[in-house]
């Protein structure tokens, strides 16, 4: 049987946004009315760890090649090899300065060519992701492992 009565109107759920992304949604939406003239970019850090005898700068391009894809500047680009790779991400000058580039807001993401280069321990790679994201910030990699991994993995 049909009812002729209307159910109250429900609100939608409030969704749950960050402070960053309220302001960004702020700015798009002044943009588009003419508000403002220019949006800022979003901003990243190109972190390459742990090539060793690998071509630095074809990781470094292809990185920049996805910040351009993703619409994003690149504000530094912080390469460590040799011995600092195998030091937790903490204790390595590299990592210490692209999370300091997130900390006092010149960019909001690490960008890197695979989440190996952060860590290869899934417990220290998850405590620095953390960290990353307490400051409001997130790690974008291109690849979940790096080519040397795909083949050892392969039977």
């Amino acid at each position: 049987m049909v009812s002729n009565q209307r159910a109250a109107p429900q609100e939608p759920p409030a969704a749950r946004r960050s402070e960053g992304d309220r302001q960004r949604r702020r700015r798009l939406a002044d943009a588009a009315s003419g508000l403002v003239q220019k949006i800022e970019r979003f901003r990243c850090v190109i972190y390459l760890s742990g090539i060793h005898g690998a071509d630095t700068d074809q990781h470094r391009q292809e990185c920049q090649e996805t910040a351009e894809i993703l619409g994003w500047d690149v504000v530094a680009v912080v390469v460590e090899k040799g011995s600092q790779h195998s030091a937790p991400p903490r204790e390595r000058e590299g990592m210490e300065s692209a999370l300091s580039r997130l900390r006092c807001g010149e960019a909001g993401a690490i960008l890197t060519a695979w989440r190996s280069m952060i860590s290869p321990s899934v417990d220290e790679y998850r405590e620095t992701v953390r960290e990353i994201e307490e400051t409001g910030g997130f790690v974008y990699a291109k690849r979940l492992v790096s080519p040397e991994e795909t083949d050892e993995a392969a039977p």
